[in-house]
């Protein structure tokens, strides 16, 4: 009986930032689960990433045994993942042939890989537009039938060493692989629970969870951001000491010089967080500060939206009446640019597709309730409800608008 062929797919996971494009995110888990996993399902191949290998410690050794010996590697280099980038270059060392090398269409390449033959597809940033899975399945399928079927030379290095032999899986390797104890689990199992968690209100088991996470794949944006994320949340052992420890494990991603928008965004909450338990003015200027980066770098509705908000707080409290309404003032121009931003988002073809319609359509209604255009507002409640990934992001949109509403009355009754 023959063996399975397999697939082990280099690439990062989770929402990445392009650094060629300050503020986009792309999510590389989109990627696989839309454009690569589906083609080898349909071809009866194996496909997986380190995040599925289940194992107890560290991921390297069975990493770099897939790496070594799959059938194909299917490496993903967008966003420049230095990870991807190095396995990459370990796949080209070891194996003459079988590699596909791919990546979204607005990734620059270092000149290593620039003579490489590269693979594009279109990123939508946060999804992958169901035309182009379509489209890109049809070509990713052909590619993997012809390198199964030619075994020409892709790796530069197997060009001018044409003597090397590649190494092969036994079929009693990949069942020693493959049939772990149950007790094993993958980083992509954790990750799993760990945003069940999360949706739920869970947050002290999401926090323990994305920890372990951590002890998988240490120094991983994603996962430092959602462990700031549930920290913050959680409110132990109170609530100043949780949101302290959240802006302690933000720093190692250096949120004061990133242009990471959900850097950006969580240490804004965080420090809005502070100063509503505090009042300490130094923590509502770092908020503004970084919410207003993380709109103008990106246009990002999220952190606008958290913008349009402080700068209506600050005006609340600002003593001279002037400065007062010029504060409230650019707050609603905010709104405006807000409101245009996600129509557009909203009107594109491709807006189905995107993974974040109930945020979009949240920082609309909130722009709409700011401006006083509950009308509105009300038209898209339906659809937020419809598109809630459960009590999470809903207690957090309902709690800003109720403060909102008291902000905006005060300064509407005094013009």
């Amino acid at each position: 009986m023959a063996k399975k062929k397999t697939c082990f797919v280099i690439t990062g996971f989770g929402p990445k930032p392009d650094p060629n494009n300050s503020g986009r995110i792309v999510d590389l888990d989109k990627t696989f689960e839309n454009l690569i996993k589906p083609v080898f399902d349909d071809l009866g191949i194996d496909c997986f990433r380190a995040k599925e290998i289940r194992h107890t410690g560290i991921i390297d050794v069975p990493m770099y045994e897939w790496i070594y010996k799959a059938d194909i590697v299917v490496a993903d280099v967008s966003t420049l993942n230095p990870n991807a980038l190095y396995e990459l270059g370990v796949r080209h060392a070891l194996r003459p042939n079988t590699t596909i090398v791919i990546s979204e269409d607005q990734t620059s390449y270092p000149f290593d890989i620039n003579h490489t033959l590269i693979t594009q597809y279109e990123h939508l940033g946060k999804d992958i537009g169901v035309s182009e899975a379509r489209r890109f399945h049809k070509e990713l399928k052909s590619t993997v039938q012809e390198v199964l079927k030619e075994s020409k030379n892709d790796s530069p290095v197997y060009t001018y060493l044409p003597k090397l032999k590649p190494p092969t899986f036994t079929i009693e390797e990949i069942k020693e692989i493959k049939n772990k104890p149950d007790n094993q689990v993958s980083l992509s199992e954790l990750i799993k629970s760990a945003e069940e968690a999360k949706n739920k209100n869970d947050f002290y088991p999401a926090r323990e969870l994305y920890k372990i996470c951590l002890k998988f794949s240490p120094k991983n944006v994603f996962l430092t951001q959602r462990l700031a994320l549930v920290t913050y949340k959680g409110g132990r052992p109170n609530s100043k000491s949780a949101l302290l420890s959240a802006e302690r494990i933000l720093k190692e991603l250096n949120p004061d010089e990133t242009s990471d928008i959900e850097t950006l965004g969580l240490s804004g909450a965080i420090n809005k967080r502070l100063f509503e338990l505090e009042g300490d003015k130094v923590y509502l200027e770092k908020s503004l500060k970084f919410y207003s980066k993380g709109f103008y770098i990106a246009q990002d509705y999220y952190n606008g939206i958290n913008y349009a908000f402080l700068l209506t707080l600050q005006a609340n409290l600002e003593k001279d009446k002037i400065e007062r309404i010029s504060i409230f003032r650019q707050s609603q121009r905010i709104r405006e640019d807000i409101v245009k931003l996600c129509l557009k988002l909203i009107k594109d073809k491709r807006f189905k597709d995107r993974g974040d319609k109930e945020w979009v359509y949240q920082s609309l209604a909130q722009a709409y309730l700011g401006l006083g255009k509950e009308e509105e507002m009300n038209e898209i409640i339906s659809k937020i409800n419809d598109l809630s990934k459960g009590k999470f992001d809903l207690d957090t949109f309902n709690e800003q608008n109720k403060k909102l509403i008291e902000l905006v009355k005060l300064l509407k009754d005094e013009e």
